[in-house]
């Protein structure tokens, strides 16, 4: 499996090299990408449901074709998934980090 970013300050926040005030609070920074790095062990989107703590779900509505997991209780990382049939591989493309009750 491959992380890409629809968002490049959601790259910039992953990889530690974002300027300035975050917009997210330290704590929740470190849960973000400690998600992004559990889902690259993981290693595959199939094996997502057998980590309840994730809380894996697909989106409806003006989100359907999305899924989302949990960073905590009250954010959640968006993304979609599409295979690269070039590589053969998944690629888990982050859209966004959001807080579930805003």
């Amino acid at each position: 499996m491959r992380i890409e970013f629809s968002d490049d300050y959601l790259e910039h926040l992953y990889l530690d090299i974002s300027k300035g005030k975050p917009k997210f609070q330290e704590i929740v920074i470190k849960k973000y990408r400690r998600t992004i790095d559990f889902l690259l062990t993981i290693g595959s989107s199939q094996k997502f449901h057998e980590f309840k703590g994730l809380n894996f779900e697909a989106l409806k509505g003006d989100r359907k074709g999305s899924y989302s997991v949990r960073i905590d209780y009250h954010y959640r990382l968006i993304f979609r998934l599409r295979d690269d049939k070039l590589e053969l591989e998944e690629i888990v493309l982050i859209d966004e980090l959001t807080n579930h009750y805003q």
